[in-house]
């Protein structure tokens, strides 16, 4: 292999990687693994296009632009990127939103009269805090399983799990500038603070709800988007790995 394929190649993956760090924001789940990607190209010059989907042609055009958006930070951020370029294709606002974010306007500029200026990262942050509190009830389940009294999880720090069960729940912390280092708690609330342990079971009830819609939303779009476009390749290797 060629130095020049190698290198190809290692952009391409840099690529993926970085798209995979986009979220949906109401599915929490990375805009890769969702099958909102429908290609990525690298030029030689560096310069990078990525085209999204979505599962409707309606999808709220706030949603979007956050994905598109989002993507865009994510590939200009990459240090030998040149040019970036995010088309969402099959939307009814793809125009207003492709030509915004491709002049860095904000979504109020585009979209003039239909959202307030800094609606949309409030936006953003109400449904990482949801996906927070998701991952928390996620892990609290699986650590209950194991033998962990209530106690125990009120007075964990991060540190005291294994590094694997805790990487989105480190993610949405970084998202939302909450501590996610090894002495940060392991169940704690908007603002980083440690939930009491007679507040723990009321905490995890609440993730455990925002779990079930935030599931149940995902399985909506999943069919949605395989009725319009066919199933990914991903929900094939899933289906192939579930029947085994």
């Amino acid at each position: 292999m060629t130095a020049a394929v190698t290198e190809a190649v290692d952009r391409a993956t840099a690529v993926n990687t970085a798209l995979a760090t986009v979220l949906d924001p109401e599915l929490d789940r990375p805009i890769t693994e969702l099958g909102f990607v429908r290609s990525v190209s690298v030029g030689a010059d560096g310069s990078v296009e990525a085209t999204l989907r979505l599962p409707t042609y309606f999808c709220a055009p706030n949603f979007a632009w956050l994905m598109v958006e989002d993507a865009r930070r994510a590939l200009a951020a990459l240090p030998w990127a040149g040019e970036c370029r995010v088309i969402l294709e099959d939307h009814f606002a793809s125009e207003e939103i492709n030509e915004g974010v491709g002049c860095g306007k904000g979504f109020a500029e585009a979209f003039p009269g239909l959202a307030d200026p800094d609606r949309m990262e409030e936006l953003r942050a109400v449904f990482v805090r949801k996906g927070h509190l998701a991952a928390q009830a996620r892990l609290g389940k699986r650590l209950l399983e194991r033998g962990w009294t209530m106690l125990q999880l009120a007075d964990a720090v991060l540190g005291d799990v294994p590094e694997r069960l805790t990487v989105t729940l480190r993610r949405r912390r970084t998202l939302l500038g909450l501590p996610s280092g090894p002495a940060a708690p392991l169940f704690a609330d908007d603002q980083g603070r440690p939930v009491p342990a007679a507040a723990l079971e009321r905490h995890l009830r609440r993730g455990r709800t925002a779990g079930v819609g935030i599931g149940a939303n995902t399985e909506v779009c999943e069919g949605l988007l395989a009725v319009r476009y066919g199933p990914s390749e991903e929900s094939e290797e899933s289906e192939e790995e579930g029947s085994g």
